[in-house]
């Protein structure tokens, strides 16, 4: 079993999940993002706070050895000569471990020309801290926690509520959790400085502003803690994943409960310790072969446009259009699959009728789809042997039908995480 390790997963996904935050943020709230805002001013103000530490790593001292510093102009003659101790170790007070002076000039080079261009107000764009490799979890926490305006406070809250985040190859959730861990924090800092401006117009006597904060708070206050109405909306409304696996996509689901169970805080006086339900994720981590499938009504289209003798199919439009109404049925069963789980005990008979509906009518989709794409594969339906092996070879998996309400209701999911199937792509490299 491979797991990729915390590092990867999470400068991955910071550098794809927040520059889609702040994009979308900045269409609420384009004032905030003009080169002359206080926002960019925190870059100008500590540019030191943005860059990571191993960059910075010895760049404070100016005392580099004499035969070491007098390599650095390349304008003198005898440059060799004088670069000739440049391949040894760098000594700890200056360098990062394995590291030689040739690397570490080059480093600190690289931070004083990174340094300069935070400092004169260069830097006044959310992918810029990707191509100069800075510290954009720390921007986004302070652009949160110290812009005066109310207004991309609720600019950011909207955009991370909405954002859909896919993992198509998920595993047991390496990549899944490195995006938890990273909506989180903005989670709590949205909320900090919502609660602020809510304090703030109720000592001023007024206490009719920020409807929309208010409404977050006593939401907020309907479930056991603040951590645990966070996690369960991340999990709910944020995070998707498929994987051929089911073994996987189980382990997963799995962690992402005990995630949320250990926030949860335990009364032995109160029903069922006073733990609420976890919440339904069936839906949201499934099982299935991402490469084989129908991916949106395009695809679907060309298989229904022609029989298997490659003749066009009298009536073909009526059968899509037929495809579309039954996917947006699901599409809205599973949103409100969902949103009864916010109000409603996943464990009750009303929510596992409302899971029920959604499993069957998913179910006998799925199987007219499958029909279809084992034609396009010259499989026979009514083999008895054939038809079944090749379902259970190919495992099909619909992203029209699976995430209808995404794909064709979204446009497709706003962020994909995750690591490409190597052995797989070995072939197409």
């Amino acid at each position: 079993a491979y797991y990729t390790k915390e590092d990867i997963t999470e400068y991955i996904s910071k550098n794809t999940i927040i520059p889609f935050l702040f994009d979308q943020a900045k269409k609420g709230c384009a004032n905030a993002f003009k080169k002359e805002s206080s926002l960019w001013k925190l870059l100008k103000e500590n540019p030191d706070r943005y860059i990571y530490e191993a960059i910075k790593k010895g760049c404070k001292y100016d005392d580099i050895p004499e035969n070491i510093a007098r390599g650095i102009h390349t304008d003198k003659p005898d440059l060799l000569e004088r670069r000739k101790d440049w391949n040894a170790r760098t000594p700890e007070k200056f360098g990062l471990p394995t590291e030689i002076w040739r690397e570490t000039i080059a480093r600190r080079q690289r931070y004083f020309e990174i340094r300069a261009k935070l400092s004169s107000g260069e830097i006044t764009a959310i992918n810029d801290f990707i191509t100069y490799n800075l510290n954009i979890r720390q921007f986004v926490q302070d652009a949160i926690e110290y812009y005066e305006g109310s207004d991309l406070i609720n600019s950011f809250f909207n955009a991370i509520t909405k954002i859909k985040i896919l993992d198509p190859a998920c595993g047991s959730g390496a990549f899944l959790f490195a995006a938890l861990n990273i909506l989180e924090p903005l989670y709590e800092g949205c909320i900090a400085r919502m609660g602020e401006f809510v304090e703030q117009d109720d000592t001023s006597g007024k206490g009719k502003k920020f409807g929309e904060f208010r409404k977050v708070m006593v939401d907020i206050n309907r479930h056991p803690n603040q951590k645990y109405w966070i996690l369960k909306s991340i999990i709910l409304n944020n995070l998707y994943g498929v994987d051929i696996m089911h073994e996987a996509v189980e382990i997963a689901k799995l962690r992402l409960f005990l995630k949320l169970a250990a926030t949860a805080d335990v009364d032995y006086g109160k029903e069922n310790l006073g733990l609420e339900p976890l919440p339904d994720i069936d839906f949201n981590i499934r099982s299935g072969n991402t490469l084989v499938g129908f991916a949106s009504a395009e695809h679907l289209l060309e298989a229904v446009k022609y029989d298997k003798d490659g003749q066009y199919r009298i009536g073909y439009e009526a059968i899509l259009e037929k495809f579309k109404e039954e996917c947006e049925v699901v599409g809205m069963a599973f949103k409100r699959f969902k949103e009864v789980q916010l109000v409603e005990d996943p464990g009750s008979e009303g929510f596992q009728q409302t899971k029920g509906e959604l499993g069957k009518r998913l179910a006998g989709l799925n199987d007219k789809l499958n029909e279809y794409l084992a034609g396009t594969y010259g499989v026979v339906i009514s083999n008895k042997k054939e038809y079944p092996k090749w379902l259970a070879s190919h495992k099909p998996f619909h992203w029209f039908a699976e995430f209808y309400e995404i794909v064709q209701g979204n446009g497709g999911f706003d962020v994909i995480i995750g690591n490409p199937p190597y052995r797989g792509m070995a072939g197409l490299m």
